[in-house]
């Protein structure tokens, strides 16, 4: 920011003298502005993968994903739908696209994902993925999308005989 306010205030000073006394801008050789302009050109069509972009990849997955969800969920799904499903997911395998619905899964704190929630949940002796909010999506065993999640955990019963703080009266002890 500061080389182009620079810049700019150095070209409208200039503008303060006679045309005649103003310096000149410094030409660029025709060969180095044309190896400049090509140089730009390879860095910036390295810089994005051809086909699908990285967020675009990731946005048409976890549609995918969805879609997949919704057809399970449905009594008597189409089969053709099932069918242009399945194609659609095995075209994603075959370009080295993994979508990952991480449900039924044990949670460790270590795992690359987010958490969207904690939700104490009867019936788990520790915590466990009860629902996928978004896939985790990987091209080439390299994560493009980190999987969010709702963590169930187990419930908290308190023992019958262990007196606590809200079992009653607090007693209080005072030194004297």
């Amino acid at each position: 920011m500061g080389r182009f306010v620079g810049g700019s205030r150095g070209a409208l000073r200039q503008w303060r003298y006679p045309p005649e006394f103003r310096i000149a801008a410094p030409a660029w050789p025709a060969d180095a502005l044309a190896a400049l302009t090509e140089s730009a050109r390879l860095e910036a069509a390295a810089a994005e993968p051809a086909g699908l972009g990285g967020r675009s990849l990731v946005d048409v997955a976890t549609s995918l994903w969805r879609l997949r969800a919704r057809i399970e969920r449905m009594d008597d799904p189409p089969r053709a739908l099932v069918r242009h499903l399945e194609s659609a997911w095995d075209a994603f395998a075959d370009a080295g696209v993994e979508i990952k619905d991480h449900a039924g899964e044990p949670f460790d704190h270590g795992l690359a994902m987010s958490v969207a929630a904690y939700q104490p949940t009867p019936g788990l002796h520790r915590e466990q993925i009860i629902e996928t909010v978004r896939p985790g999506v990987y091209l080439d065993d390299r994560s493009i999308q980190m999987a969010e999640v709702i963590v169930g955990t187990p419930e908290r019963t308190e023992e019958p005989g262990a007196a606590g703080p809200a079992s009653g009266a607090m007693e209080e002890t005072r030194g004297r």
